[in-house]
């Protein structure tokens, strides 16, 4: 069974948990549009038939806000994203890192993310094989005490949403986690959004799976007033007793050096949020720029086990981003970033990306491959201290490649020495983002952020469980719900492979034929709604006339290659903004 841990974690099927972050306020006011949802299991996250997702009184998976910033992102030629004109911006980019920066759009909106309103909406589906009996307990931040939230059956492969604003016993500036129960396997992904004039962004991470939670959780990317930008992550205890967890503060500006220790009690199911402008960082500096490592153990003796997800917000504009934390079991000394861009479509990606030891040094190098798979730049060595990490851009590799104009994938390799060739050095993880390129910039570009993690091996069979497509009469700055989505999917073999990308609508019916994609060693493909179903200018998918969303898509290996392995990432666009979220197993 798997487990989701966020800031709201649910405990989905036989002993599936999942904790989902909720960084946001819940108020009285309902979502616009759905939301997003990030469920992973194979199933497209699907709404009941007549219930539009952010509404549905469910419950949303708790999933625990932690913070990666901008660590790596191994980048895969992925997919384009829509943008305002009409035009593909190439959906995969990874939210800048701290040399990116968005001060060229001080002067569209004087809004600040981080001192905005936000509301959550749960995405959940059920991935399992019979009808699912699902229950969710919700914690208040630091509060051991279940606020209980029960919502209807839901059938095998359907999908659901819980606008957290309508369960009426939790109350506006909720803020903490959740644990989902349930009889069958079930995935979720959490939506977040701001009600407030100028956001157009949604805002969305994953669940994790039982087998997530850990001792050891990293966050690859911190800020305080850094960039524009500062950091909330929160960090959630799956265990049934309360626990004391230690986080560790790591300064990328001084080499990597420990800048600051912090413990903290948390209740059974609770979550503690670590805002880095307040006092709970321990940084007295008016600003930092760094990487966290969280730790814990029982309070009755014995390591505890913890989840954790970070929102990243601008200071000076309305734009943020959402990602989760990396479980140490995910660290590897070889991870994959699904896409990478560089002057494409307005946009550049940047990984941020983290040593996971404790108490080794490591070297890391970058690859990067072009959509055919052919090698197009490396970057490196760069040598990262313990916790420490190191911010790449995809547009300025040390070998002096030009890559203006990239659209790709990337590997990050870690050695235990500068000159070393065998992927032998400590484990690491990454944050990827994309934003407006820095020098090739486009009006429909200049609020995209977007976050996505690196992974460190890849799966036969991938589940993506929002997918949307509107037309092109909703598909406008004034209706900020409608979204269009695009997947890069990113071949980890050593060889081609054959996948299949089915689109499923929101009663788990599949949606036209299935699409075959072939994608060289090592490199990227790319599917979106329109391209894949033959949509026209009038047509949408995941929207529905009766008011309702849903709809997902799932990726399988070809029959011809059964274990085929790949990763994926969606960049869901609204016009002139996007964030991505990680495809997940199932």
């Amino acid at each position: 069974m798997s487990k989701f841990n966020r800031t709201l974690s649910l405990c989905v099927v036989v002993s599936v948990l999942f904790l989902l972050s909720v960084a946001s306020v819940a108020t009285a006011q309902k979502p616009v549009e759905e939301g997003v949802v990030s469920p992973s299991e194979t199933t497209p996250v699907v709404q009941p038939a007549a219930q539009p997702v952010e509404d549905v009184a469910k419950p949303v998976e708790e999933s625990v806000n932690v913070p990666v910033e901008e660590s790596v992102i191994t980048p895969a030629e992925d997919t384009t994203s829509v943008a305002a004109e009409g035009k593909p911006v190439e959906d995969s980019v990874a939210a800048p890192i701290e040399s990116t920066s968005l001060e060229s759009l001080a002067n569209l909106s004087p809004m600040s993310a981080k001192t905005a309103s936000w509301q959550t909406s749960v995405t959940y589906q059920n991935v399992g094989s019979a009808d699912a009996t699902i229950n969710f307990n919700f914690y208040k931040e630091q509060d051991g005490t279940a606020i209980p939230y029960t919502v209807p059956v839901l059938k095998a492969g359907a999908g659901a949403s819980l606008y957290i604003g309508s369960i009426s016993n939790i109350s506006a500036g909720f803020r903490g986690s959740a644990v989902v129960s349930s009889d069958q396997l079930v995935v979720a992904t959490v939506v977040q959004f701001s009600p407030d004039a100028g956001f157009k962004m949604r805002m969305l991470s994953n669940g994790f799976q039982s087998s997530d939670a850990s001792e050891q959780y990293l966050i690859a990317t911190t800020l305080k007033n850094k960039f524009s930008r500062s950091t909330v992550f929160s960090v959630q205890n799956t265990e049934s007793e309360a626990i004391v967890a230690t986080i560790k503060f790591y300064d990328a500006d001084a080499a990597g050096a420990l800048a600051s220790t912090k413990t903290f009690d948390i209740p059974a199911g609770s979550s503690k949020y670590v805002d880095m402008d307040t006092t709970d960082s321990g940084i007295t500096a008016a600003s930092f720029n760094g990487s966290a490592i969280v730790t814990a153990v029982k309070k009755s003796g014995g390591v505890a086990k913890v989840v954790a997800a970070a929102s990243e917000y601008y200071l000076n504009q309305d734009i943020g981003a959402n990602y989760e934390g990396v479980p140490l079991s995910q660290a590897a000394a070889t991870i994959y970033m699904a896409t990478g861009l560089c002057q494409n479509s307005g946009l550049d990606t940047f990984y941020a990306v983290q040593n996971a030891s404790l108490t080794d040094s490591t070297w890391i190098k970058v690859t990067y491959r072009d959509t055919a798979g052919a090698t197009k730049a490396t970057d490196g060595p760069y040598q990262l201290s313990p916790g420490g990490k190191k911010s790449i851009d995809t547009c300025n590799p040390s070998d002096k490649a030009n890559m203006v104009g990239f659209t790709g994938s990337a590997v990050v390799t870690s050695y235990k020495a500068q000159t070393g060739t065998t992927a032998d050095g400590s484990p690491i993880v990454a944050i990827g983002k994309a934003q407006k390129s820095l020098k090739a910039e486009k009006p429909n570009t200049l609020l995209v952020l977007t976050a996505f993690l690196s992974q460190s091996q890849g799966y036969s069979k991938l589940a993506l469980p929002f997918i949307r497509w509107a037309n092109d009469t909703n598909f406008i700055g004034t209706k900020p719900g409608s979204q269009r989505t695009y997947i890069a999917i990113q071949n980890v073999d050593g060889t081609p492979i054959k996948v299949n990308v089915t689109y499923k609508d929101k009663n788990g019916a599949t949606t036209g034929t299935p699409q075959a994609l072939t994608i060289p060693a090592f490199a990227k493909g790319s599917s979106n709604p329109q391209s894949a179903l033959g949509l026209s200018g009038t047509t949408e998918f995941g929207y529905y006339t009766d008011g309702t969303f849903g709809g997902g898509v799932t990726i399988e290996a070809d029959a011809s290659n059964p274990n085929a392995k790949f990763i994926a990432i969606v960049r869901a666009n609204n016009n002139g903004a996007s964030e991505d979220y990680n495809a997940m197993p199932y």
